[in-house]
């Protein structure tokens, strides 16, 4: 969401409270065989005492913090169809003067991934997505679709196995609040077969109709993190994440970390 910046706004403090951020775990263009999935389960801290006004400038507001964990299912329904599955649990507290705390379900996402076309080491995909609001408060109570074309790749940078992977999507998000349009784009290196560092960036754009103290803006968000191998099945992820820049948006810092099960 992208609230409206306005001093003493007691609406923007809960907006800022409630934005929603959809994570750094990572799977992306590639489909999941017939019977096989991963399981990626996330942990995000964030706090903050800034935000991006309307022309991009930092300016300050209560000092909040937020606690995100995520599950990330994929499972192979066949070799063409990948089901997509994310639940989410956040706790967020807004310092003085308003000492607000929240705690409680956050959207609950399902949808599909389908293979467009693979040749190699190149893959297309699309997937589309219906997120479920969860505990009606603010920034949560509407149903919210996505439609996303992923491109992956898989190339070698010198002796090292690495991969990029683009998506862009839409996000349709109903009631006051603006759509949103996404990019997302992923590259990983494996140093070493056991360990691979991925760099991240997310940049999200919002527009159209906005009510109440919605408002359209961008941000952009860059992550960096490391994911270990530590069993042929299982992996650990840890990384940091930043808001760099933005307008009508939080300038969020913090960690993450995450466990994958591959099955």
């Amino acid at each position: 969401m992208r609230p409206r910046l306005k001093a003493g706004s007691l609406s923007f403090l809960v907006a800022v409270a409630l934005t929603v951020f959809q994570g750094s775990a990572h799977a992306g263009a590639w489909l999941q065989k017939k019977g096989h999935g991963l399981l990626i389960l996330s942990a995000t801290m964030l706090s903050s005492d800034r935000a991006f006004d309307a022309a991009g400038h930092p300016v300050d507001i209560p000092r909040y913090s937020r606690f995100d964990t995520n599950a990330w299912l994929e499972y192979g329904l066949t070799d063409r169809f990948t089901l997509v599955f994310r639940p989410q649990f956040r706790s967020v507290s807004l310092a003085k003067p308003y000492d607000l705390h929240y705690s409680g379900l956050g959207y609950t996402a399902i949808g599909l991934r389908m293979g467009l076309w693979s040749s190699g080491e190149t893959v297309f995909s699309l997937q589309s997505m219906l997120r479920i609001p969860g505990e009606p408060l603010v920034g949560s109570t509407q149903f919210e679709t996505e439609t996303r074309l992923l491109y992956g790749h898989s190339y070698r940078l010198g002796s090292w196995p690495a991969f990029i992977d683009t998506e862009f999507a839409y996000r349709f998000r109903g009631g006051v609040a603006p759509d949103e349009v996404r990019s997302d784009v992923t590259f990983g290196v494996r140093p070493r077969p056991d360990a691979m560092v991925m760099a991240q960036a997310f940049s999200t754009f919002s527009f159209g109709g906005a009510g109440w103290f919605y408002a359209t803006g961008w941000e952009y968000k860059a992550a960096l993190s490391l994911v270990w191998d530590f069993t042929r099945n299982w992996s650990v992820q840890i990384g940091g994440i930043a808001t760099v820049a933005g307008a009508n948006a939080l300038r969020e810092r913090g960690y993450f970390a995450a466990i994958w099960k591959r099955f």
